[in-house]
């Protein structure tokens, strides 16, 4: 981060929930996908974008296990606009097969799953399954659907322009934002609270309906209306599940694949999630002119069967989140208004994280911690070069 930029904070908290980050906010005719939504804060990241009124892709490795959360988040919001279909981040045909299988615009996509710790493993290419399904993965899908987020991305901008434009002999009044974060567009709204834009006018109207989608998937959306509801974010969305352990380590690209270097686990995942920011910095900088907006996170101490390779942890002073907590950065940087048309950056408890020279011993430190060799540009377009030269290969 630019010592020169403000560190961005909100209202939210280490406490704070998914549902409470994203309430008062419409995701009406919104299409989103969560990777690893069968299981932890995977769940509840669909569930509150679900609650919210979009469109939910569950993209899982099991079939079954997604349908029975698909039924049980239906049966929590009563949104039945979920789906369902297969994901093996470890499988490049895999990732190419739900890429082609996905019909319109995609507003929202949340790369949540991830293995941690694992045992040494590789694939058939003879990559790192840790980097490869938490890093190669989500890069080669995010990429695949790079068009269907352009096309939601420049929709929702030329709604929020449109939206903006005057429509009579003046212009409708503007309420104003709190520093940092843009004004709300519409009718004279109400001021805004410490840290929030005040509230929009009203509601555009409606678009047009979307067309069949193939088995697993949804159909394409239809046009988009005219303004969108006060609660709703303009750009298209990619969230990064990171960690803090990214500060375990950096990318090592002398040797990804722990070719030289003794396997370790925790060192395999500390650089795989370094590669997670670092792939949120690159592609913020190559997409924002799409009007995609690109952020990586860590959702904090939660336990769940991530954890499965590692045993009890002990972490004297952090605070274990519930997954609905854990949850809630990834759905602020999903969904919130708050956050529009910041990107490239690393958040933890709801607020971007603090630069730190080195590895905090405090544990409470490190979980709102981020190395600046994480956020560094030229790193992140090494990574990414050496990404496509990767998944180039035969």
């Amino acid at each position: 981060m630019d010592p020169k930029e403000t560190r961005i904070t909100t209202p939210f908290d280490v406490r704070s929930t998914a549902a409470e980050v994203i309430d008062g906010v419409d995701l009406s005719g919104r299409r989103a996908v969560v990777t690893g939504a069968a299981s932890g804060i995977g769940i509840e990241t669909a569930r509150a974008l679900a609650g919210a009124g979009a469109e939910v892709t569950l993209a899982v490795r099991n079939l079954d296990v997604g349908a029975r959360v698909a039924e049980d988040i239906t049966a929590t919001t009563g949104n039945k606009r979920l789906h369902v279909a297969h994901l093996d981040l470890a499988d490049r045909a895999s990732v190419a097969a739900f890429a082609d299988g996905w019909d319109g615009p995609l507003h929202i996509l949340v790369n949540n799953a991830g293995v941690m710790a694992l045992p040494e493993g590789r694939t058939p290419e003879g990559w790192d399954r840790q980097f490869t399904v938490n890093h190669l993965g989500h890069f080669a899908l995010a990429r695949a659907l790079h068009g269907a987020l352009a096309a939601a991305g420049s929709a929702a901008a030329a709604a929020s322009a449109a939206a903006a434009r005057p429509v009579g002999p003046a212009a409708s009044a503007t309420s104003a934002g709190s520093a940092g974060f843009p004004e709300s567009p519409g009718s004279p709204g109400s001021a805004g609270s410490v840290g929030f834009p005040g509230s929009a006018g009203s509601a555009g109207s409606a678009g047009s309906a979307g067309s069949a989608g193939s088995a697993g998937f949804p159909g394409s959306a239809g046009s988009p209306g005219t303004t969108g509801s006060p609660g709703t974010p303009a750009s298209a969305r990619i969230v990064v599940v990171s960690s803090a352990a990214h500060l375990r380590s950096p990318v090592v690209f002398d040797d990804l694949h722990f070719d030289y270097r003794p396997y370790e686990p925790m060192l395999a995942y500390g650089q795989s999630k370094t590669a997670n920011v670092l792939f949120a910095v690159g592609a913020n900088a190559r997409w924002a002119g799409d009007g995609i907006v690109v952020n990586a996170l860590s959702p904090g101490g939660i336990r769940t069967n991530l954890q499965r390779h590692v045993g009890d942890i002990a972490a004297p002073g952090v605070v274990w989140k519930t997954p609905e907590q854990g949850a809630a950065t990834s759905v602020l940087l999903a969904a919130s208004p708050l956050l529009e048309g910041v990107g490239g950056r690393y958040f933890a408890d709801c607020a971007e994280a603090e630069p730190v020279s080195r590895r905090p011993e405090d544990l409470t430190a490190m979980m709102v911690g981020v190395a600046p060799y994480a956020l560094d540009p030229e790193g992140a377009d090494r990574l990414w070069a050496t990404s496509e030269r990767l998944l180039a290969a035969d």
